[in-house]
């Protein structure tokens, strides 16, 4: 299970349960060092507030992270062999689309990023598994959107982790990892294109503007965008030829760019993913321009609002009108 720590000397978030080498040989020479109130390395995710800080010894072969108070220990391990390979595969992919890479980069904001891709469009590689969860992963994005990185987050081919579809995510085929698979075995899958569909009975349960009656106008539809490698993603994320699109809903898919222009469109929204705390909050929409029709959104999540009133800004979902008990 992941342990997320703060390494304080270096301001380093840390993954104890996949630690690389180095970091590895780094906490286990903290055995018998550290003191209550040294504060060196700290759990950032405490049962208690205040029961963060933690020490480290060893105990039947293997090595723990241990809180002062309470006694609560973490298992500490190198990372897998799984993991290994996917950070050279991720980096080996970005290098042949002539990206500069880098393994185990660390930015401002004290997160590590897994591959970091120096391009365009700066890109970090984050190889998590299903048990961490949609708050966390969002917290990592934000951190790093601050620090000037778009996170991208590898999810395992067994099952689709709670943050997938929350943040940009991509999933591949199953295959093996026991050593380095070759140059475009990975298919990446989670990606979406964009579609403008009739709004018609038959297409759309209801009207996704949100009126009454199917429209009859276009909207856009996502459909899977089939047949790209993972190598591919590598190199059209940082380039900027594949975006990060969040829907109306707060579901974030990578789609191609010219599918983010056809979004746009049909909608007059922006759709371009903006990381924040809530791994469900919505991108801000462009400013209407003079003279156009006053605009009638949710200021927090982008969808039509319902109920007009003078001052309201946020729909129904996101701030609920006082009802009466009667």
């Amino acid at each position: 299970m992941t342990t997320r720590a703060l390494y304080c000397p270096q301001n380093r978030e840390l993954d104890l349960s996949e630690l690389s080498a180095s970091d590895y040989r780094l906490i286990r020479s903290l055995r018998g060092r550290l003191h209550r109130g040294d504060r060196v390395l700290l759990c950032l995710e405490p049962v208690e507030p205040g029961q963060d800080e933690l020490f480290v010894q060893e105990s039947g072969g293997n090595c723990y992270a241990v809180h002062f108070d309470g006694g609560r220990a973490h298992l500490v391990s190198r990372e897998s062999d799984e993991h290994k390979w996917q950070k050279e595969y991720w980096y080996r992919a970005a290098e042949d689309a002539g990206h500069s890479a880098q393994v185990q980069y660390s930015t401002r904001r004290g997160t590590v990023l897994d591959v970091a891709i120096h391009a365009a469009v700066r890109t970090g590689v984050e190889l998590r598994r299903a048990h961490t969860n949609a708050r966390v992963a969002a917290d990592r994005t934000a951190k790093a959107h601050r620090a000037g990185w778009l996170s991208l987050w590898f999810a395992d081919a067994d099952h689709a982790p709670s943050w997938f579809h929350r943040i940009p995510s991509v999933g591949y085929n199953r295959i093996s990892w026991d050593a380095l698979p070759p140059r475009r075995a990975a298919t990446a899958t989670g990606l979406k294109e964009v579609e403008p569909v009739k709004c018609t009975i038959r297409a759309f349960d209801r009207c996704p503007a949100g009126k009454r009656l199917h429209c009859g106008e276009f909207h856009p539809d996502l459909k899977p965008w089939r047949g790209v490698t993972v190598d591919q993603v590598a190199a059209m994320v940082p380039a900027g030829r594949a975006v990060a699109l969040s829907t109306s809903r707060g579901l974030v898919y990578v789609v191609p760019r010219e599918s983010l222009d056809r979004y746009q469109e049909l909608t007059g929204r922006s759709g371009l993913y903006v990381p924040g705390p809530d791994p469900h909050a919505a991108v801000p929409v462009p400013a209407r321009q003079e003279g156009a029709s006053p605009c009638l959104e949710c200021k927090r999540c982008g969808q039509d609002l319902l109920l007009i009133r003078p001052g309201r800004e946020l729909c129904e979902r996101c701030h609920p009108t006082m009802r009466s008990d009667r």
